[in-house]
């Protein structure tokens, strides 16, 4: 019985690119249906804080575990090659221009060029650990500025659990940020403009 249950998680990996051994995970899908509508361009800045990437002891393209018959580990990494981040960038990149913002990469963690927003994107967690079920782990806050610096919404969202689905997890995590009332307020709201005070 154990074997069928184990065989069954490798059958549900290859459908999405390969054996347990070497196999990939393509979150570029994960890009959810945005509610946020807005004529205001938007910087994107993804930033991977996952303290093992930090500390080098993983790459910035693994995204987690899938657990051989005799629950020996092998790392599951990101499709593309590419650090998690610049997938998980272009999955939201699709999902703005989708509801018309336009988007493209941020220079800049702390401010949007003027006339424009930044929408960053933190990671602290996101990976799997399959064996006979598949466990999401995540930790990710939105985090929504305007050319000043000024924050104008944040949103976390943490969790650990089984999913059945990690590209639609995936999308449902990024959606729950983005999708906030916090968010969508601060990306569908006009930017503020200062204007020069004039002396006499």
């Amino acid at each position: 019985m154990l074997y069928l249950r184990v065989l069954a998680i490798l059958c549900a990996f290859t459908a999405l690119g390969g054996c347990a051994f070497g196999q990939k995970i393509d979150y570029r899908q994960s890009s959810p249906a945005l509610h946020a509508r807005s004529d205001t361009p938007v910087e994107l800045n993804v930033i991977d804080e996952r303290p093992y990437v930090l500390k080098d002891e993983k790459d910035p393209d693994f995204v987690g575990r899938i657990r051989g018959l005799y629950y020996n580990p092998f790392n599951v990494n990101t499709l593309t090659g590419d650090p998690l981040s610049a997938d998980i960038r272009e999955a939201v990149r699709g999902a703005l221009e989708k509801s018309s913002i336009k988007a493209q990469p941020a220079y800049s963690a702390a401010s949007a060029k003027p006339g424009q927003k930044l929408l960053k994107l933190t990671l602290r967690e996101w990976k799997i650990d399959a064996y006979m079920r598949t466990r999401f782990d995540y930790d990710i806050t939105a985090s929504v500025f305007d050319e000043h610096g000024n924050q104008l919404a944040t949103k976390s969202a943490k969790n650990s659990g089984e999913v059945t689905n990690v590209i639609t997890a995936g999308t449902e995590v990024l959606s729950a940020v983005l999708n906030s009332d916090e968010i969508v307020s601060a990306l569908s709201s006009a930017p503020k403009t200062t204007v020069p005070f004039a002396s006499k």
